[in-house]
């Protein structure tokens, strides 16, 4: 035997209890919960929101800590180029000064040297003239055999001095 030959189109007592059981779920999940879940996600979608301004705040202000340390680089870079350039010139002028304590030292030296040989040479043109003086002398008296007197022998030696300076000059 078949039970429930019925007509399926017609609702019966458990098609209705089931839809009742439906609506009255369906009206605690509306009236409770879903109230708690949009305030859930609403304040989820403001700290995604706050996290997303902060992140671009963020962003800007390292990009601008970033143009500052640039351009403090450059500056720094700038100072350093100075720095150089300026070492530079005052090792060029070191340089320059003592090139020029260099010659002058070098000037002086040379000068004390002609000094010193100037002053050798008239000191030996004289001890010279003074030894061909008394050679002249000592021939002479030998020559003429008899000692000249004492200011005719200045005389002498005083003339050939003079005569083998000339000389000494011309040569």
């Amino acid at each position: 035997m078949l039970v429930g030959t019925g007509d399926f189109l017609i609702p019966n007592a458990t098609l209705i209890a089931e839809l009742i059981a439906f609506l009255l779920v369906l009206g605690v999940l509306g009236k409770w919960v879903l109230p708690q879940l949009k305030k859930v996600m609403a304040e989820r979608q403001e700290e995604i929101r706050s996290s997303i301004e902060n992140a671009a705040n963020a962003k800007s202000e390292a990009n601008e800590l970033f143009e500052q340390a640039k351009a403090e680089l450059d500056r720094a870079k700038a100072e350093a180029r100075d720095i150089v350039t300026r070492a530079n010139a005052v090792a060029t002028q070191l340089k320059e000064e003592g090139r020029q304590r260099g010659q002058g030292e070098y000037d002086r030296l040379v000068a004390a040297a002609r000094s010193d040989i100037e002053q050798e040479k008239v000191r030996v043109r004289e001890e010279v003239g003074r030894e061909f003086g008394q050679m002249v002398v000592v021939a002479a008296e030998r020559v003429i055999g008899a000692e000249l007197n004492a200011e005719r022998h200045s005389q002498l030696i005083q003339e050939t001095i003079n005569q083998a300076g000339n000389e000494s000059e011309g040569k």
